[in-house]
């Protein structure tokens, strides 16, 4: 008996010492929720893991819900935001405790709402908003401020749309991808002050320090974009979130999981080959619901370059079909027709000036080109 009972507490100290050794790989705390936008108040795996989160981060003593703040900066009509996301939270879970902070709100009350939180969900919009509200400059803030007290406490943040896209350390501000990969529009508007081509980036909030993160990604068609904007930022990796989809990133493993049915796509520009206007050997990964990728681990490793095309008789082409009930997601399709293991098989989507040439590569990873005409 003494010698199970020495062989169990040898047990407890293993994995006690590996979990403290875990958590403290990369010197964080705290979880981020991605979320791509389009959230619908019945997506049950979102809504319920971030409560969760929440919850774990609240009082030990479980006897009161989660506080959670929802914060409507980015927003328009914020009123409508903020009734539709504390009513969606409160379905999923009658006890929490909401609080909303609008643009408006003074720094002390703002600030006060948020050491009193376990989580903070920000609405979509345009995520301009929210730099130039809580990181004017890209310097720190007093709200900034608390809310990396909120992380460092295992608190979560979550960001919708716009709340997603201002998670890194740099951040798209507007654009489409064909004006990211400078294709100059055909037919301009007489009189009207032409968008800038290339990516269009400031500033992002300084939440997620590992990648560049984009919203509505396959049915906005914004591979494009979110490639250009590696390249220009120095990136390595990028997340694009699609429509009701969101990935969970643990701050302090640097681990990333899928949360929805509806997916995301992991990119990784280390063997990006510039020709002309085209970005070649670009890598996708197709995040899956329950798919976990350690981004640190895969930031330490770069890997052999990605092959080439493989020579084929003819490639096979995605259409794109109006969206009608359903979301466009022409991209996603050729992403996921592209994963299939050692097919041999290359698939093309013709977009607005380009396209995205995609073949497999290692097990759940594409190679992709995207193609400029010269």
């Amino acid at each position: 008996m003494k010698r199970n009972t020495n062989a169990l507490w040898l047990a407890i100290l293993i994995v006690v010492t590996f979990g403290c050794q875990n958590a403290a790989a990369t010197g964080r705390r705290g979880t981020l929720l991605l979320i791509g936008g389009g959230l619908d108040n019945d997506n049950a795996p979102v809504y319920q893991r971030f409560l969760e989160l929440a919850r774990r981060a609240g009082p030990e003593d479980g006897k009161i819900g989660p506080r959670v703040v929802v914060m409507t900066a980015a927003t328009g009509p914020q009123d409508d935001e903020a009734t539709d996301k504390s009513e969606a939270l409160r379905t999923w879970q009658w006890d929490v405790a909401v609080e909303v902070v609008r643009r408006e709100t003074p720094t002390a009350e703002t600030v006060a709402a948020i050491d009193a939180a376990s989580g903070l969900f920000f609405t979509g919009g345009d995520q301009k908003r929210i730099t130039d509200r809580y990181r004017p400059g890209d310097q720190d803030s007093p709200e900034w401020s608390a809310m990396q007290r909120l992380l460092a406490r295992g608190g979560v943040i979550a960001g919708a749309s716009a709340g997603d896209a201002m998670m890194g350390e740099v951040m798209f501000l507007a654009g489409s991808s064909a004006r990211a990969l400078g294709i100059a529009p055909a037919n301009a508007t007489a009189g009207e002050e032409p968008a800038p081509l290339g990516p269009q980036m400031g500033p992002g909030m300084h939440f997620l320090p590992w990648a560049v993160t984009d919203s509505h990604f396959f049915e906005r068609d914004r591979i494009g974009r979110l490639v250009a904007g590696l390249e220009a930022s120095g990136q390595r990796l990028g997340i694009g979130i699609g429509e009701d989809a969101c990935v969970e990133i643990d701050l302090a493993t640097g681990e990333l999981t899928g949360i929805t049915v509806s997916e995301s796509l992991l990119i990784d520009v280390a063997h990006l080959q510039r020709d002309g206007l085209s970005r070649r050997r670009n890598v996708g990964r197709v995040i899956h619901q329950g798919d976990r990728v350690s981004l640190t681990q895969r930031l330490a490793e770069r890997g052999e370059a990605p092959r080439a095309a493989p020579v084929v008789s003819g490639e096979h082409v995605v259409p794109v079909v109006e969206p009608g009930q359903n979301r466009q997601l022409a991209s996603w399709r050729l992403f996921h027709k592209a994963c299939t293991p050692n097919s041999g098989n290359v698939w093309r989507l013709r977009l607005d000036g380009w396209s995205i040439v995609a073949w497999s590569h290692a097990p759940g990873e594409v190679v992709f080109d995207l193609e400029v005409a010269r």
